[in-house]
């Protein structure tokens, strides 16, 4: 290409950008962008924290949880305020027994 062909493309090429105009679109499109994107973040999990959420159904929860605890508590308390203390022994001993047996294992002789 020698230089008069090449000034002619350039000027083709700037003499189309003349009828130009700045794009238009149509009304409300912006409202109707930013509903479809908050109808998308809506989902599942969404209803359910907001059904939870609410005062009365968040308090019933919390009574709820406070309740079966006072219960578990309570039922397994025995008569003399003592609870299962033997077990804890046993499981203490068993624990012991079990980590020094590991603790010898490498110092084993045949």
């Amino acid at each position: 290409m020698n230089n008069e062909q090449l000034n002619k493309l350039v000027d083709e090429t700037l003499n189309s950008l003349d009828g130009i105009q700045r794009a238009t679109t149509k009304p409300y499109l912006f409202t109707r962008l930013t509903t479809k994107m908050q109808r998308r973040q809506e989902g599942t999990w969404d209803g359910a924290l907001r059904f939870l959420s609410r005062p009365a159904i968040a308090i019933a929860c919390v009574l709820l949880v406070v309740g079966v605890n006072t219960a578990v508590f309570t039922l397994n308390s025995t008569a003399d305020g003592v609870a299962g203390t033997e077990d804890q022994f046993t499981v203490a001993d068993d624990y012991n027994t079990a980590v020094a047996s590991f603790n010898y294992i490498e110092n084993l002789e045949p």
